[in-house]
């Protein structure tokens, strides 16, 4: 399973295509992960996005999730697609994409955690962790941890989350980290997933 889970972000200063492109110019190889998610795009325009994004990431070696569109999944022949709390059953999302392809949830407490397992998610994000403007309380690094490691999935820790808190997130059971702005915004995109690499490397993470 990938470290790194790059969710995109719609808003992002050159573009989605670019700024992935950017981001994944190291190569990082299936370590990263990038999910396509813009829930406001016209379908059409988010199926030609999501296969710029799937010749960028097979270039790059990386993973390619759909979020919510398993349809458009399947078309593009991403790796996976990416549940919200509110979107298709894992049962018809797997039917709609095939058996090989991975299902991820978008998880938010201990029930959600207990039903994506009990469905057959192959892995989950747990937000938010830290404060996100309209994001709702954060859970803190000790809730989260508390949920993580009595998941029967693994976990991605996602809410305003950065490379320096990679160790802390990773001894409380985070399989890896789910970004956001913390490579699209920053300056060097690059820089930031080989950052972010970095810290999920380093002993005690």
């Amino acid at each position: 399973m990938f470290d790194l889970y790059l969710i995109t972000d719609p808003e992002t200063a050159g573009g989605v295509a670019q700024a992935t492109a950017e981001a994944l110019a190291d190569a990082p190889g299936p370590r990263v992960a990038v999910q396509l998610r813009a829930k406001h795009l016209p379908a059409a325009q988010l199926l030609a996005l999501a296969y710029e994004l799937r010749e960028i990431t097979r270039r790059a070696g990386a993973l390619l999730f759909i979020n919510d569109r398993a349809d458009i999944a399947r078309v593009v022949a991403a790796d996976g697609v990416h549940l919200p709390s509110t979107g298709l059953p894992v049962a018809a999302a797997r039917e709609a994409v095939g058996p090989s392809v991975l299902v991820g949830v978008s998880c938010h407490d201990r029930a959600s955690l207990e039903r994506a397992a009990a469905d057959g998610g192959d892995f989950a994000t747990l937000s938010p962790v830290f404060a996100v403007p309209g994001k709702g309380k954060p859970l803190g690094i000790a809730v989260f941890g508390a949920l993580a490691r009595g998941a029967k999935l693994p976990v991605y820790a996602l809410g305003g989350v950065r490379a320096d808190h990679a160790s802390a997130l990773r001894a409380h059971g985070a399989h890896g980290l789910a970004v956001i702005r913390a490579v699209w915004s920053a300056e060097d995109r690059r820089r930031a997933v080989a950052g972010c690499l970095d810290a999920l490397s380093r002993p005690g993470s």
